[in-house]
This record gives structure tokens, C-alpha cells and sequence, in this order.
């Protein structure tokens, strides 16, 4: 028997095989793209190239289960570009939740629980996992360590500025929602703490929601709870006194409102 291949296969292969091979019926394959099944039918009869699906095509093929699940479209000014409503409903068009970004599977505790993760460099990662409930106490501790972690860190920049990423997961269908935050070069701690103090009222799960919000303009939080944040460290590029001179001069950032 021959063995397959999917990354010789074309979407449009992927796609059929799945459906012989696994019995997938077109709901079910759509369910698990969150996708429509009329348009894994456009992918199948050749009608679309489907390539925004290959990843998560070959992941099902592979694994059984979908952790890259595949972006919604947008346009050049960077929204989501509306979609066919459901037959029956008042408008032609909705503006569609993004469905893209990568998923994580979630402890089943779902109780408070931390750990501290240290890197050569004086690099360090703290990540915190919550319950589900915007009221538990676990969920109190969890977003008080990290601020607590972020005082700490920026009262140690004596030398050098320290700079902070943090990847979010949100519980979303019983699947955890991955989302970055500062992929690029991060964000400076002190400019974090300044931002949850004066722009939200010293929450830092209120500033951490208007990060995701950035990206995902359609996130439902009370459908999709914070349930961890892994928060890392690093020592920043630019030299204190550069950053300090820029400070001066009113250059260095922008804070969005």
C-alpha cells in the first residue's frame, strides 16, 4: 500500500482524502476548519485554490486534530472581510470572527498554578494558568502575580531596560485560543505597568483584553475566558540611556486609546 504524502497533495486532494479515508461528512470537516462546509466544497470541486487551509488540512490528516487553525481574509486596511450571512437572516453580508491562530490543548484542572522558567542572559519566563471564572479566586491570584512580576522586574532595570512578551490563551470550545502579545521586539515593563495604571484603571486583565482586541476585533470573551498567560523576559536591545533620551525628547512611543 502506498504510503500518502499530504505535502505532495493539493488542498483539493487533502480535502477528498480526508472525506474517503476518514469519513468525514461536510459538517463535520467544516466544524473542524470552522469553516463552511460550502466552502470546503469550493476547495474540493477545485472552484478555490484552499491554500489558507493546507496547514490545518495536513494537521488533520497527520494528527487528527487541527492546532493552526486558518485566518480569516482581509482586506489591504486590514479588517475582516465580510462573509455571506446565513440564509434567513436581515443582512447579506456579516463581519465574520477570526478564526485563525494556534491552539493548545488546556489542563483539564483549570485551577491557579504557576512556574518560573530562567534563561542564560538573565532571560526569564513565568507563566500562570487560571480557572475560567472572572470572579475565582484563582483567576485574582493568577493576573496579581504577574503585575507583582512586572513591579518586580521593572525596580531591577538598574543597568539594563528590560523588555516583556507574553502569549495569551484563551478556552474557546473547550480548545485553548494561542495569541501573542509584543511578538516583535516585546514591550518595555515599565511601559506595561504605566499603560494598566493610566489607561485601565490599574487592571491588567483589562490591558491584556485591549491587546488581543488589536488582533482580534471579534474576540466574545464571555465565551472564550483568559485561562493562562506565559510571560517572558529579556534584556533590550537599545542601551538605557538611549532609551531615556528619547524619553526626554517625547519620541520613543505612542500609547494607544
Amino acid at each position: 500500500m502506498a504510503v500518502i504524502d499530504p505535502g505532495r497533495m493539493s488542498p483539493q486532494e487533502l480535502v477528498l482524502h480526508l472525506r474517503a479515508v476518514y469519513g468525514y461528512t461536510w459538517k463535520e470537516l467544516g466544524e473542524r476548519l470552522g469553516r463552511s462546509e460550502r466552502m470546503l466544497r469550493k476547495v474540493a470541486a477545485g472552484q478555490s485554490r484552499g491554500e489558507a487551509y493546507r496547514q490545518a488540512l495536513t494537521e488533520l490528516h497527520e494528527r487528527g486534530e487541527v492546532t493552526h487553525m486558518p485566518s480569516r481574509r482581509r482586506g489591504r486596511d486590514g479588517h475582516l472581510v465580510p462573509v455571506r450571512a446565513k440564509a434567513g437572516t436581515p443582512a447579506g453580508t456579516v463581519v465574520p470572527e477570526d478564526t485563525g491562530g494556534t491552539f493548545a490543548r488546556l489542563s483539564a484542572r483549570g485551577a491557579f498554578h504557576s512556574t518560573t522558567t530562567d534563561f542564560p542572559e538573565g532571560g526569564r519566563q513565568y507563566s500562570v494558568q487560571m480557572p475560567k471564572s472572572a470572579r475565582a479566586k484563582g483567576r485574582l491570584a493568577g493576573i496579581g502575580e504577574l503585575h507583582q512580576r512586572l513591579l518586580s522586574i521593572s525596580r531591577s532595570q538598574a543597568r539594563h531596560d528590560k523588555r516583556v512578551k507574553l502569549q495569551v490563551i484563551y478556552r474557546t470550545d473547550g480548545r485553548g485560543r494561542v495569541m501573542e502579545i509584543g511578538s516583535k521586539s516585546g514591550y518595555h515593563a515599565s511601559d506595561i505597568l504605566s499603560d494598566v495604571r493610566d489607561l485601565h484603571g490599574g487592571d491588567m486583565t483589562s490591558w491584556i483584553l485591549s491587546q488581543s482586541r488589536e488582533r482580534y476585533e471579534n474576540l466574545d470573551l464571555k465565551k472564550s475566558p483568559l485561562v493562562s498567560v506565559t510571560m517572558t523576559v529579556f534584556n533590550a536591545v537599545r542601551t538605557k540611556p538611549a532609551r531615556k533620551a528619547q524619553d526626554a525628547a517625547g519620541t520613543r512611543r505612542r500609547r494607544r486609546r
